[in-house]
């Protein structure tokens, strides 16, 4: 099986998306219209995409302000394709993309049981750093 990374997204891939998402613990609330929405804003995309069919595997998204900051969102390979490189295609893609690849610093959050994972890309813990969160009352 052929995999290839690309930098949008077809209607039926944000549709593979949304499935994605329900792999994750963090995004199964998301509804089609705000992931429109995040798509359509800054940043960049990348997803791992099956050549044959064109069935996403894979995504994450980055947004930067292209010289000292790049943070890394949405990380998600479906279970059905992990353990076949799609996470190590996606990062290779990110961390060597013509403007990402020179930016200072780049950050992603994660939760311990990915850390290894990560690690493997060359991220480590930042000691001092904290991740603060405030969550908005507003509706999206």
């Amino acid at each position: 099986m052929e995999f290839v990374v690309v930098s949008s997204l077809t209607s039926k891939q944000v549709d593979d998306l949304m499935g994605l998402y329900q792999f994750t613990y963090w995004a199964q609330a998301r509804s089609r219209e705000e992931v429109d929405r995040m798509l359509k804003g800054r940043g960049y995309l990348f997803g791992a995409v099956e050549a044959a069919s064109g069935r996403l595997c894979a995504f994450a998204r980055v947004l930067s302000d292209d010289l000292f900051r790049a943070v890394i969102f949405d990380v998600v390979v479906h279970p059905d394709f992990r353990g076949r490189g799609l996470a190590k295609m996606i990062f290779d893609a990110i961390l060597s993309h013509p403007v990402l690849g020179r930016v200072e610093n780049v950050l992603l959050f994660c939760k311990d049981d990915v850390v290894e994972l990560y690690e493997r890309f060359g991220f480590e813990e930042y000691e001092g750093m904290h991740l603060m969160m405030r969550k908005s009352t507003s509706d999206l």
